[in-house]
């Protein structure tokens, strides 16, 4: 119970010091959505003009007030509207969500999932035909920028061998071309991530019983050696899910997904303060939730492994 109680009032404390850092840091910025929305509209930044602008958009009050104004209605759900199109910002997150979380979650649980077994594989054999595969994997995603990639799989399967239409229809090849792209991006890292696992189950002294027994290497990781490697990756993967929401920003580029990466660089060339602090709140409860869950996941992998 202790540690519940401390894990929601560290969130709680990053929640609120988070929200106080970026409606200060994005008043900061070295222009004002006042001074682009005038520009929009080809009108002088004459002092009457601002006023007006000013106050249109809420921010002619003190800035203590539009906190507290702001805050308390995003806890309340009211998310308010963008400063500049006027735009329901809730409405505009739920519209552009599913495209950035098909993307994100999906490409990494499918990295994930191929990490494990390739890393299982990889320990399994030093220097055998997986680990080299995970090894070389890891040097291409650190050398090649995912956007190179991108556009030369634009170029190969949709230009030159006609296969897939990336920029016409429904848009399921880019979809599809980016959740794969993600999924190839965490192979590597993971998949090594595992193996060091493994190796050090396999130096462990209940494995190399069980081996001095008779059982196969192979059977004794797979069936009893399993759960701190998978608790590794476990770990290793709740950093990657940050990148649901930004990580994704070069592939929906690439491949005109309107995701909410795209929404987020449109804010800050618009310097639309209502989305921008939205934006970076909902990741922050976003990270609440999958360190929660995660977490759980791995007290459960660690209850059951002291019962073993």
């Amino acid at each position: 119970m202790k540690n519940v109680i401390l894990f929601l009032a560290k969130w709680v404390i990053i929640f609120i010091v988070t929200s106080v850092l970026i409606f200060a840091a994005v008043r900061m910025m070295p222009s004002t959505p006042v001074d682009k929305w005038l520009d929009a509209y080809h009108l002088p930044h004459t002092e009457e003009n601002i006023e007006y602008v000013e106050s249109k958009m809420g921010l002619n009050e003190p800035l203590p007030l539009q906190y507290v104004n702001w805050i308390g209605n995003f806890i309340k759900g009211d998310w308010g509207v963008s400063l500049v199109s006027g735009e329901n910002i809730r409405e505009r997150f739920m519209a552009k969500m599913p495209y950035s979380f098909s993307i994100g979650i999906t490409g990494i649980l499918l990295g994930a999932f191929a990490a494990f077994f390739l890393g299982y594989r990889a320990a399994l054999r030093r220097n055998g035909l997986c680990d080299r595969l995970t090894t070389s994997m890891t040097i291409f995603c650190q050398s090649i920028p995912m956007f190179i990639l991108s556009i030369l799989i634009i170029n190969a399967f949709g230009v030159r061998l006609g296969i897939a239409s990336f920029f016409t229809g429904d848009g399921r090849y880019s979809l599809l071309a980016a959740i794969l792209l993600t999924a190839l991006y965490s192979v590597g890292g993971l998949s090594r991530v595992v193996r060091s696992a493994f190796r050090e189950e396999m130096s462990k002294s209940y494995v190399k019983f069980m081996v001095s027994r008779g059982f196969s290497p192979k059977t004794v990781l797979w069936k009893h050696a399993y759960k701190p490697p998978l608790a590794s990756l476990v770990s290793a993967i709740i950093t990657r899910f940050a990148g649901v929401f930004g990580g994704s920003t070069v592939l929906e580029f690439a491949f005109a997904i309107p995701g909410l990466s795209t929404m987020l660089v449109s804010a800050m060339d618009s310097r639309d303060y209502s989305i921008l602090q939205t934006y970076i709140l909902v990741v922050v409860i976003w990270m609440f939730f999958v360190h929660l869950i995660l977490n759980l996941f791995l007290r459960m992998l660690g209850a059951r492994r002291s019962k073993a």
